[in-house]
């Protein structure tokens, strides 16, 4: 665990600074002025940018260095972030926001850096791990963000500390990320982009495929889950908080146990029939949420979601560096990056017309349509693993 401890704390520093800010965010756009429809667009349009720049992103990283473009990156969001401590129009607000759109993908680099670093039979177990401080950072982060908002200029608190944070882990990349030299083949252009037309697509489209659809059932969810938690059971903000804290506390677990729950549940070495049971159990979480009769099965269907959600991800990304050569993994990754961000763009909004039309339960039913249907390609591509047999 200790030996790849710079890319947990990278991860770790990079979420929770985003958690303390994110719980508040509507809050403080609707005390500005801006309406529902306002702050819906503003995170639709983020979402859109994360999908346009996760792929030059990925291919800067191979042309110049993870190490570097970490480093500009996370530097450029903390003035991002402390500006948005200070400003109080929305047009300043939406231009730092595109900003931070085209740019805030140190998720996606350290995926880089793992299949970088890590020994591929370990790669699972790192991305576990990763996932772990993830989970663990939306399980302190919004806590933390929660009292500082209650003081006084308390938005403006959270985005000072959260741009210290940033400039803190560009300090711990500068420090423990090895500078190592980018594979790469005889370029016929300068400019790193140029690779975009060298990377097999055909045989990436399956990893694209399942990312995005696992991230389509967690954004569906994600959109309706509050308000569901709130009309089915009356909950008070803080007990939410404390329901969202099981999830986190549950993937944190999943995470850091990953190796050992893949050895002894996951016998395959499939990393597609891997995802097919770990589809099957999010799609029966997210069943037993809808037709959960009360508050105590309803927060026992989260942990099967939380889990299954965690090994997903840690899967997803092992199949996703299986398809790409070595001196192209960054632009790969930037290019998944981009499919989850279409889902996250899409699924909220077809999640809302599709509650609207069936009620708050049909957007868990969504989820599990989602879910259900990344298990049936899961189970269809279980041969083309180019890495792994049974």
């Amino acid at each position: 665990m200790f030996k790849y401890s710079y890319i947990y704390a990278i991860v770790f520093l990079d979420l929770i600074s985003i958690s303390l800010i994110i719980p508040v965010w509507g809050t403080h756009l609707r005390s500005l002025g801006a309406s529902h429809f306002h702050i819906a667009l503003l995170g639709s349009t983020y979402s859109f940018l994360q999908f346009l720049s996760g792929t030059p992103i990925g291919a800067l990283s191979d042309h110049y260095g993870r190490k570097i473009v970490l480093i500009v990156t996370i530097c450029i969001c903390a003035v991002a972030y402390f500006l948005l401590g200070c400003v109080k129009s929305l047009i300043f607000i939406i231009v730092i926001r595109v900003i931070q759109g085209c740019l805030k993908h140190s998720q996606l680099l350290c995926k880089t850096l793992v299949n970088d670093q890590v020994p591929a039979d370990q790669q699972t177990t790192v991305y576990g791990r990763m996932n772990g401080f993830s989970s663990l950072s939306f399980v302190i982060g919004p806590i933390i963000g929660g009292h500082l908002m209650e003081k006084s200029e308390g938005f403006y608190s959270l985005a000072c500390y959260t741009s210290i944070i940033f400039l803190i882990n560009a300090l711990v990349v500068y420090f423990t990320v090895p500078n190592t030299t980018v594979p790469k083949k005889e370029r016929k252009s300068a400019s790193p982009f140029s690779d975009l037309m060298e990377v097999n697509w055909n045989e990436c489209w399956p990893a694209f495929s399942l990312k995005m659809l696992g991230a389509a059932a967690l954004f569906a969810y994600f959109s309706s889950v509050g308000l569901a938690m709130n009309e089915k059971f009356n909950l008070s903000p803080s007990e939410a908080g404390y329901t969202g804290a099981l999830q986190g506390l549950t993937g944190g677990i999943t995470g850091f146990a990953a190796g050992k729950i893949e050895n002894i549940i996951f016998p395959s070495k499939n990393p597609f029939t891997k995802c097919f049971y770990s589809f099957i159990m999010l799609g029966i979480g997210f069943v037993s949420l809808a037709l959960a009769p009360n508050l105590i099965i309803f927060m026992a269907a989260m942990i099967p979601i939380s889990a299954s959600s965690t090994l997903i991800r840690g899967f997803n990304n092992e199949i996703l560096y299986e398809q790409s050569s070595s001196d192209h993994k960054g632009l790969v990754a930037g290019a998944g990056a981009s499919s989850a961000a279409i889902a996250r763009f899409l699924a909220p909004i077809i999640c809302g017309f599709t509650m609207d039309m069936f009620g708050n339960n049909s957007g868990f039913l969504l989820s599990a349509l989602f879910s259900f249907t990344g298990a049936v390609l899961s189970i269809c591509l279980t041969k083309k693993s180019k890495a792994h047999v049974e």
